[in-house]
């Protein structure tokens, strides 16, 4: 055989080495697959009959099982609740969701059902996933389970409150508490559809908070507090709007040649979104050139910021556009710059600035609950000082005693001035 007979002899063999060799990897990731899916059925159908077992229960009874969504809630010998169930060095997340449905329901979720309803059955849903899953379909099984007649008293409520993201899509694995006048507390975590129900409570008036790790209502509030009056033989429905909070990181910035003032940290900034209560603004305080607004409602539009709290200071208030919406997303933490105006002040010393009290004192009433701010510029070198403000109308004063007035408005074509020497 000649040299090329013998290069292309030996190309032909890893080609074929390569494609035997492929063949048999990917033969034994499907055995390997189809060997979880066998352990996932298995741990799907036991998952099953141990909620069968304990809805069956003379002892036990339907009325000691969970509802809701469960992960893991009955470990194998030897492990622990909570925790994945490993089968053959694999770790297995077993999801049970339990609840309870009407006669004849035809709703999508309990939560969707009738204000007066009759609860008569247990829909079951298990769901069986491992990490080498990847986007394949996981094990999936449900049932329905219907308790002896009579089992329940006709003189209980039920509560079904429905959890939605900035988008009004569902959210899992929230925990929902009812707190009864008397302390008694109930509580269930949202399934995949977003619906807690608990279910045949004493009627009366309950307090509900929802709760799950970074996670926030429209308002900012961690808890999305609420109440609820559960009436016999009735369902209460109600919804909360929670989502993953968003973080926010403003820097103020100035024009070139143009100083920050170390007395700004005094000035609140301004977020401005239709959604937000009441008028559409809220002012977060805080400190340094730097700031960080956490705990923000992931509004898709975003928010409209600027410096200061008194309608002066909004672009928009004195015929100017407001900056471009900073956009946000839930988790996400979004970096923006919140300009400030630039004055060239001509003094001798020290200068301080005040907001002016506003034109109309009746249409402001975030700025009339606080006192007006107060700025320290710096001290004039040279007998002239190039600082920065929040738009606005801003009152002046020199150590001497002198004192002018200058309006800033965004998009001025030269800096603010003001002579005080």
């Amino acid at each position: 055989m000649t040299l090329m007979e013998v290069v292309v002899a030996f190309a032909l063999f890893l080609i074929m080495s390569t494609a035997a060799l492929a063949g048999l990897t990917q033969a034994v990731a499907l055995t390997r697959e189809d060997r979880a899916r066998l352990i996932a059925g298995d741990l799907a159908t036991r998952e099953l009959e141990i909620t069968r077992d304990a809805f069956s229960s003379v002892l036990r009874g339907p009325e000691t099982l969970t509802t809701n969504l469960t992960v893991n809630a009955n470990p194998l010998p030897g492990g622990t609740a909570g925790k994945p169930l490993v089968s053959n060095g694999v770790p297995f997340t077993v999801k049970r969701t339990a609840q309870w449905a009407a006669v004849n329901s035809a709703a999508e979720t309990t939560c969707d059902e009738g204000t007066r309803t009759e609860l008569a059955y247990l829909r079951v849903k298990v769901e069986v996933t491992w990490p080498e899953l990847g986007d394949r379909p996981p094990v999936v099984m449900e049932t329905v389970m219907t308790p002896p007649k009579g089992t329940y008293s006709s003189l209980t409520g039920h509560i079904g409150l429905k959890v939605v993201d900035a988008f009004g899509q569902p959210v899992s694995g929230v925990t929902v508490t009812a707190r009864a006048a008397s302390g008694a507390l109930e509580t269930g975590v949202t399934s995949a559809d977003g619906c807690a129900l608990l279910a045949f409570l004493t009627p009366g008036a309950y307090s509900l908070t929802v709760a799950k790790t970074g996670y926030v209502t429209p308002a900012g509030d961690p808890t999305g507090a609420t109440t609820a009056q559960v009436l016999a033989g009735q369902l209460w429905r109600g919804s909360v709007s929670y989502d993953q909070e968003a973080t926010m990181v403003a820097k103020l910035v100035t024009e070139a040649g143009f100083a920050l003032p170390q007395g700004l940290a005094q000035v609140p900034l301004a977020l401005a979104n239709s959604g937000l209560l009441p008028g559409g603004k809220k002012f977060i305080s805080g400190t340094g050139a730097t700031r960080t607004l956490e705990h923000l409602w992931p509004y898709p539009s975003g928010y409209e910021v600027w410096a200061g709290k008194c309608l002066d200071n909004d672009p928009q208030y004195t015929g100017q556009e407001r900056d471009e919406p900073v956009a946000v997303g839930p988790g996400a933490t979004t970096h923006t710059e919140v300009r400030l105006a630039p004055v060239i002040v001509r003094a001798a010393g020290p200068v301080t600035a005040t907001l002016t009290a506003p034109v109309e004192p009746s249409r402001d009433r975030d700025c009339a609950t606080t006192p007006l701010p107060q700025v320290s510029l710096g001290v004039a070198t040279g007998g002239e000082l190039r600082t920065s403000l929040p738009y606005g109308v801003w009152k002046l004063t020199a150590t001497n005693g002198r004192t002018g007035e200058v309006m800033l408005r965004q998009g001025a074509p030269a800096p603010g001035q003001v002579n005080l020497s």
